[in-house]
């Protein structure tokens, strides 16, 4: 894997940034190149002027109108994280991409908390002052009176490195989410002790590997009850690559070195072994930006797809043993609708047009796509009939979500948007399923928010009062979260499923899911919900529209068990244990 996180360097002329309590500075543009201690001597010796004090505006609270259908409530529910970024701009593409959250309830008190990564100085990547203190990242837990406390002490989970993405899940089957910290560099993998506190057990775990991971998920390949992981890494970043084709920018991911992602299965003994070889999964040449499983073809077993940086994407199907082969090109979702390879940030996986087949919509730079799901497992990319090419066309799309915002029955979008070289802000967009899978930029109805530029990247969807109107939480580059509180008032009715396996995985992920009401079927499937950069609430949730029973719920748990339900009232969090 990549050894670059050991070639330090230092700036030679700095600049003082302050942000959310860290130090940092930036080297200046006439200093010394990078990776050569004695060219950074000289450049002090050499009287070039300290550059200007530069500090980042922290988003002050958004006022909501009075119908705006969400509102940003992170200041007043105690949410006062601001990511810790250690440059005066957006130096290199691994600077670019931000760092992301985990939604989890940790201490199984029905509530979902939140938990924040923080990157921190990196010699080699930061340009940092000398000393400075990485800041901690944080653990919040939801009392559930629409209020936060930071747990991050107490539960053990400040972190260590440069940090970047998380994924949750049930890894020993314990009842207790386990936390999977996604680092550039050596990732940690936190164990749930479940009385509020989290023991580090990486390399007791095998999980020690140095990579420059980007993404993570918890998917049980082969259906054994036990939660295996896979580990997206991104690219081989070299601080001496100076080979620029635009001056007021960064090489882009071809410049540098791809690296391989790895499968761990799960032992079940709390240990991991590397079967990426074995697998297939050991691909060449690309670079993943995030990771997603979701069942391809409707065999009961987990496929992956990778959203991959300047290379086709990877559709990873499944043989029902976990062994893997890439079938992308040959299901069409490899490209876009214009045969680019074009920067893909992450796919969010739903079925949109009510034909329960599910849909990838995936974000970029510039274009989005939305693969349409076909019942011979080709997909067909209504980048422009949806909608979606010419709303989208202008921004750099990062976490990118389905989520039933008005519970009316169909998915709609949320992106979150922002410059991928500049610290500038763009407004994210909530896009409105039209009922057949083409979408409207629906910002007007969404209120102020999303007339606020934001220097957005992770997105991730979640209940976080239990009221079931999805809400949605934004992690920004050298900026504090935005809780976006859904104040739907429709009276559309909906059902969330809170699944806990017995022979399958403790979590259900892999789970499908049929719901039939008002004589309309809709299908969803548990999973561990990756977005850009980490997870989303692991609850399934469906709008029902104005139907206020569920006639019939179809269960196809990972194990193969079916199980059926009758006559389920609507507006509740459904509980349901394998049989």
């Amino acid at each position: 894997m990549g050894s670059w996180p050991g070639r330090l360097f230092a700036g030679a002329v700095s600049v003082l940034l302050v942000l959310g309590g860290a130090g940092c500075q930036k080297k200046d543009a006439a200093g010394a190149a990078a990776g050569n201690p004695a060219a950074n001597k000289d450049a002090k010796e050499s009287g070039v002027p300290a550059a200007k004090h530069v500090e980042f505006t922290v988003t002050p609270p958004i006022q909501a109108g009075p119908k705006d259908l969400f509102e940003d409530i992170a200041p007043k529910a105690g949410l006062d994280f601001v990511q810790q970024f250690c440059d005066e701009r957006i130096a290199n593409i691994i600077e670019s991409n931000g760092s992301g959250a985990a939604i989890l309830d940790y201490d199984q008190d029905g509530f979902m908390d939140i938990y924040v990564v923080n990157p921190g100085p990196l010699d080699g990547v930061t340009h940092h002052k000398e000393g400075t203190k990485r800041q901690p990242n944080r653990l919040y837990r939801n009392r559930g009176n629409g209020t936060f406390e930071d747990v991050t002490e107490k539960a053990g989970v400040a972190g260590m490195g440069y940090g970047i993405s998380a994924a949750a899940g049930d890894y020993d089957n314990d009842g207790f989410p386990d936390l999977f910290v996604v680092n550039v560099g050596k990732s940690i993998l936190y164990h749930n002790k479940g009385d509020g506190r989290f023991e580090e057990v990486t390399d007791k775990a095998g999980l020690g590997h140095k990579g420059t991971g980007i993404g993570a998920i918890w998917v049980d390949v082969d259906n054994d009850g036990k939660l295996d992981l896979f580990v997206a890494n991104y690219l081989t970043y070299d601080p001496n690559y100076q080979q620029y084709f635009n001056p007021d920018a960064y090489p882009g991911p071809l410049g540098y070195k791809p690296e391989f992602n790895i499968l761990y299965r799960n032992r079940g003994d709390g240990t991991f072994e590397d079967i990426s070889e074995k697998a297939g999964i050991r691909i060449p040449g690309h670079r993943a930006m995030s990771v997603c499983a979701f069942d391809h073809n409707g065999d009961g077993a987990p496929d992956i797809y990778l959203s991959n940086d300047g290379t086709p994407n990877m559709l990873l199907l499944n043989d029902g043993k976990g062994h893997f082969q890439d079938i992308a090109l040959k299901a069409q979702a490899a490209f876009n609708a214009l045969g680019e390879a074009a920067g893909s940030m992450t796919a969010a996986i739903g079925d949109c047009n009510g034909d329960l087949i599910p849909d990838i919509l995936v974000s970029r730079l510039g274009y989005g796509s939305l693969y349409m799901g076909g019942p011979k497992g080709i997909y067909e990319d209504r980048m422009m009939s949806s909608g979606l090419g010419s709303i989208t066309a202008q921004y750099v799309g990062w976490g990118s979500n389905f989520l039933d915002y008005d519970n009316d029955g169909f998915l709609d979008g949320f992106i979150a948007n922002g410059d991928a070289h500049h610290m500038v802000g763009w407004e994210s967009l909530l896009l409105k399923n039209k009922g057949d899978g083409s979408f409207a930029d629906d910002a007007e109805q969404g209120g102020v928010y999303f007339k606020t530029k934001i220097r957005a990247r992770g997105s991730y969807v979640l209940d976080f009062d239990n009221d079931g109107h999805l809400d949605v939480l934004v992690t920004a580059m050298a900026d504090r979260l935005f809780l976006l509180h859904n104040r739907d008032a429709s009276g559309n009715h909906w059902l969330a499923f809170h699944l806990q396996g017995t022979k399958s995985n403790r979590d259900g992920f892999g789970a499908s899911i049929k719901v039939t009401a008002g004589g309309k079927t809709r299908c969803a499937e548990a999973r561990c919900q990756e977005g850009f950069l980490g997870t989303s609430d692991p609850r399934v949730h469906f709008g029902l529209g104005q139907a206020k029973i569920v006639e019939k719920i179809e269960i196809r748990w990972p194990s193969g068990t079916q199980q059926t339900l009758r006559d389920v009232p609507a507006d509740q969090i459904l509980k349901v244990k394998e049989p």
